[in-house]
């Protein structure tokens, strides 16, 4: 066999492990039969590939076989991850904290730690405080390095993926950090860095609210506004990788609508519909006290106060504005859904009103598009969106894990021998 053709059948063993596992994480657990139906495979080679990954501790059979359906003989033993034995580490670099957790195989979180910046918000500070929690949540978990198959980090901004470089992050005044290079961590995977918004729009297409789908816009109104679009099974970046930035798009009305963006012009969407707008519209009314969050003015809106009224107010506007841009982001991208993440959630009393307005400044029929709002909620969905590049990596290739950790241990052997 020439080395063309053993190329050639190692890229094919690679790619069927990879669509097996990838079976038994959206299906399973599965029987070794249900599988080869699922992948199309021969029962013969799913057999070979599932052996690999119990032996690799990816899968493992589940204690209560069922019987084969009208057949006789030994029952089924289906086959499902094992959660239990590997680990993805995530670190999300937020305008008040950094979040650090690590998730299993199936993208759950199981261990997690954050810690508010405070008034050291210079690039160092920020970044060795993210590696120290990566080294807690590491003891937390009781997981040693050779456990960890992958290691993810996102900030908001611009950030560059192919160089880890987050090239801007206005609310940090930070330019030109080299995030990847500040998080490695001896015997842990280079980190992969990308944006937060494309980040969670992995994570929400890949076990959240877009599971499934290969065509999916995702939204996110929060201290930012920003959209990626996953197409395909993959986010799309642009050739400066400043895909998704929305937060200029111009011609919104309202109160605030002469206020001017960091950008220096009025109306921008983040002016009037970002989380610092709007909690500065609820200061300027006396409606919540100046350091508060837009949790607090959730809080007031859900409440029995005098300014429940004003302050629910307020998040209608906010959700009817966002909804607007997203009547336009239909007519651009006719994507199949549209989730919609970040302080919009927060008050899903308004989430109709925002489909409302997006129907509404749409130009083509997208009556049919699904606009849901995010599956993946809170601290633990900052963990599972930074760690999903790393985690969709190694099920893009999950026998390459296998090779890292067996050439790491020979180059451990050979200095200990040295």
């Amino acid at each position: 066999m020439s080395d063309a053709d053993g190329l050639q059948l190692d890229g094919l063993r690679r790619r069927n492990a990879a669509a097996v596992l990838r079976a038994v994480r959206t299906r399973g657990p599965l029987s070794r039969t249900e599988i080869a139906l699922a992948v199309g495979l021969s029962p013969t080679a799913v057999t070979k590939i599932t052996a690999d990954l119990v032996r690799a501790g990816f899968i493992g059979e589940t204690r209560d076989p069922v019987p084969a359906a009208r057949e006789p003989g030994r029952p089924r033993v289906p086959v499902e991850l094992d959660r239990t034995r590997h680990r993805f580490v995530g670190v999300h670099i937020g305008l008040r904290r950094v979040t650090v957790g690590l998730v299993d195989l199936g993208g759950e979180v199981v261990a997690q730690r954050a810690r508010a910046h405070g008034a050291a918000t210079r690039p160092g500070s920020v970044i060795a405080r993210a590696r120290r929690l990566v080294e807690e949540v590491l003891a937390q978990d009781g997981a040693g390095p050779g456990q960890v198959l992958g290691y993810g980090a996102c900030s908001g901004g611009w950030v560059l993926p192919e160089t880890g470089v987050v090239r801007e992050l206005p609310g940090l005044g930070w330019r030109d950090v080299a995030l990847r290079d500040g998080l490695r961590i001896d015997g842990l995977p280079e980190p992969a860095v990308d944006s937060s918004v494309r980040a969670l729009a992995l994570a929400e297409a890949r076990g959240g609210a877009a599971q499934g789908v290969d065509d999916v816009l995702y939204v996110f109104a929060g201290n930012v506004i920003g959209c990626a679009h996953v197409l395909g099974g993959r986010v799309a970046r642009g050739r400066n990788a400043a895909a998704g930035t929305i937060d200029h798009l111009a011609g919104f009305g309202g109160a605030r609508a002469g206020d001017p963006c960091s950008c220096g012009r009025g109306g921008c969407l983040r002016a009037v519909a970002g989380d610092a707008a709007v909690l500065a519209a609820a200061q300027e009314a006396g409606l919540v006290p100046a350091g508060a969050l837009i949790e607090d003015l959730a809080a007031v809106a859900r409440g029995d106060s005098a300014h429940a009224a004003a302050a629910d107010a307020l998040l209608a506007e906010r959700a009817r504005r966002i909804g607007a841009a997203i009547g336009a982001l239909l007519d651009l991208f006719d994507p199949e859904v549209v989730v919609v993440g970040g302080g919009v959630r927060l008050a899903l009393e308004h989430f109709d009103g925002l489909v409302a307005a997006a129907r509404e400044h749409c130009t083509l029929p997208h009556e049919e598009t699904p606009v849901r709002p995010a599956a993946l909620v809170g601290p633990s969905s900052l963990i599972r969106g930074a760690a999903a590049p790393a985690l969709d990596a190694f099920y893009s290739d999950p026998l390459a894990a296998v090779r890292a950790r067996v050439d790491a241990a020979n180059d451990r052997m050979a200095d200990s021998a040295g």
